[in-house]
């Protein structure tokens, strides 16, 4: 999914900036990039944290791109150049807008292309599946692990298009659509007609109870997600770390965020060293992309904007982050253990206690190149560069609940993100997660 993800500026922590070039959501995609050249770390903490679940945060992303995959499948026979990622795109799009229409328009973290989707009207599948239609960062990207590791589709190689729909990826889509029959057919079969004869896809009550992620799923559909994620851990260690989470996540006290000074008993030893080092490793990668964005903050007042390595080190604010940096960086390699390859993060760490904090600050602009970017010793904007910058998270496995939503998960400081979108995907499957996103007011809860 890497491949396919406009990454962000921070990575995995916490999806949800969009910002920059991406406003009225009509241009291509200059979406800001940060990845510092660590997404192969991000990657390996991440899969160390909760293995196989990529970006999934709620049981709707799974079902809808598994959808998608079998109407695809079903369309080869009869079809020329069919491509599952246009017919999931073109899915989990008609989901999104039935809910918009439901809702009345009202942005929700379930939901995508508000801004495209509104006023859009007489929607057939041609339409749909046009790449310009629906929004560049689709929920289906974060589904691409789970599918696969989770058994719902078959992978002729690592690509989605590739995939075909497995047993278990039946099972979903019927569970999911047991008892909704849009125009007297089942919901499958209803979107393949419309996708072999063009014609207008018609907004029911049925449908959009099927396909809007603003509605959870069947019982018997989480049923089957929750079976799939603790299948096998018997005898495979990554499917009983999955498990093992999924049962530490569904402990934890939804008022007190959990801390470090003590592993949980359903963790083996490994696992939660594995989920601190990595809590600190995304704590150093945090802090830098903290020192660009208060030089990028310094630059964007003048005129010319540029400042010499040695002049931004002079900066109060720079000067703080870089600070934090230092010690960010040093209390990932006091643990003197790194199971990245070719030892990745400890490199980048070590970069970041650099006795001069010139070198320091060269040291991230060229691994940046993006937003900023390094000619000599002058930092320059990159082709990213904003004049507004401001304080972002984000996600490179797909965007997820948003900051405000992730920050009241419950977890201990700077865990993988995957631990966070577990919380959330059992609360999902629990059937609570709606009243986690929308909490009542003051008002409404007194």
């Amino acid at each position: 999914m890497a491949s396919e993800a406009f990454a962000r500026v921070k990575l995995d922590q916490l999806p949800t900036a969009q910002w920059g070039l991406l406003g009225p959501e009509q241009l291509t995609g200059s979406r800001r990039t940060r990845t510092l050249g660590l997404g192969a770390a991000v990657r390996k903490f991440n899969q160390l944290a909760v293995p196989g679940v990529g970006g999934v945060w709620f049981a709707k992303q799974i079902f809808l791109a598994t959808l998608g995959v079998r109407i695809a499948d079903r369309l080869r026979p009869i079809s020329v150049n069919v491509k599952a990622i246009e017919i999931s795109n073109a899915v989990e799009a008609l989901a999104c807008w039935c809910a918009f229409r439901s809702n009345g328009w009202t942005s929700d973290s379930r939901l995508r292309g508000r801004q495209k989707l509104v006023g859009k009207d007489d929607l057939t599948f041609s339409r749909l599946r046009q790449p310009r239609f629906y929004v560049t960062q689709p929920m289906r990207m974060a589904t691409v692990e789970a599918l696969v590791d989770l058994g719902f589709v078959e992978p002729g190689s690592e690509r989605f298009n590739s995939f075909r729909c497995a047993h278990a990826g039946l099972d979903l889509v019927d569970a999911a659509t047991a008892g909704c029959r849009p125009h007297n057919a089942s919901v499958e079969d209803y979107l393949l007609g419309r996708a072999k004869d063009g014609a207008v896809i018609k907004d029911t009550d049925k449908l959009r109870d099927a396909l809007s992620p603003l509605i959870v799923l069947s019982p018997d559909a989480r049923t089957l997600i929750r079976d799939k994620l603790c299948e096998g851990s018997g005898l495979n260690p990554e499917a009983a770390r999955r498990k093992n989470s999924l049962a530490w996540v569904r402990s934890l006290d939804g008022k007190n965020s959990a801390g470090w000074e003590a592993k949980p008993s359903v963790l083996d030893a490994d696992h939660w060293d594995d989920l601190r080092l990595g809590a600190r490793f995304f704590s150093a990668r945090d802090a830098a992309i903290d020192v660009l964005n208060a030089i990028e903050a310094q630059m964007a007042p003048l005129a010319a904007p540029k400042l010499s390595a040695d002049d931004a080190r002079e900066l109060p604010p720079v000067q703080t982050r870089l600070g934090s940096l230092r010690e960010a960086a040093q209390r990932f390699l006091d643990e003197n253990k790194d199971p990245t390859e070719g030892r990745m993060a400890t490199a980048f760490c070590r970069e970041c206690i650099e006795g001069d904090p010139a070198a320091i600050i060269q040291n991230l602009v060229k691994r940046d190149d993006r937003v900023l970017r390094l000619v000599g010793n002058d930092v320059l904007p990159g082709a990213a560069f904003s004049r507004q910058p401001r304080t972002e998270t984000s996600d490179e496995e797909g965007e997820g609940p948003g900051t405000d939503n992730a920050g009241r998960v419950p977890v201990p400081a700077g865990i993988s993100n995957r631990v966070r979108n577990l919380y959330l995907l059992d609360l999902d499957l629990q059937g609570r997660l709606a009243e986690f996103l929308n909490p009542p007011t003051t008002d409404e809860a007194a």
